[in-house]
């Protein structure tokens, strides 16, 4: 049996331009290109927007999720990007977050992850 391959990107974009960090329908478009550049394949999208401004907006995939969390007041955003399969469609997702939010500063992880530890009873 194949065990699933996993990336994750965990990143804080600082120094972002101000007018994507601020409604919740631009993360829920941004996250919608960075699915269909990227080849990821989409169950839904739902965002929460903060009074008075701000949003966490959260992509349901096929191959796991990806999110976004953003503090307008520090011109930030965090975002985590989770796949199973084909790591650079997680890339190339990034990368378009990446050209969407424009930061100054990026403070990023990637993980390997994987189940090969884990037996099968």
């Amino acid at each position: 049996m194949h065990r699933p391959d996993s990336i994750h990107i965990i990143a804080d974009f600082s120094g972002c331009q101000p007018g994507t960090l601020e409604t919740s329908s631009a993360g829920e478009s941004v996250l919608a290109e960075a699915i269909k550049e990227s080849g990821l394949s989409c169950i839904q999208i739902k965002s929460h927007q903060f009074d008075p401004t701000g949003y966490t907006a959260a992509a349901l995939l096929a191959e796991s999720h990806i999110t976004l969390h953003t503090w307008p007041e520090f011109l930030a955003v965090q975002i985590d990007i989770f796949t199973c399969g084909d790591h650079e469609k997680a890339r190339k997702a990034y990368g378009v977050l990446k050209q969407f939010f424009v930061p100054h500063h990026v403070a990023e992880r990637v993980l390997h992850r994987d189940l090969q530890h884990i037996s099968l009873a």
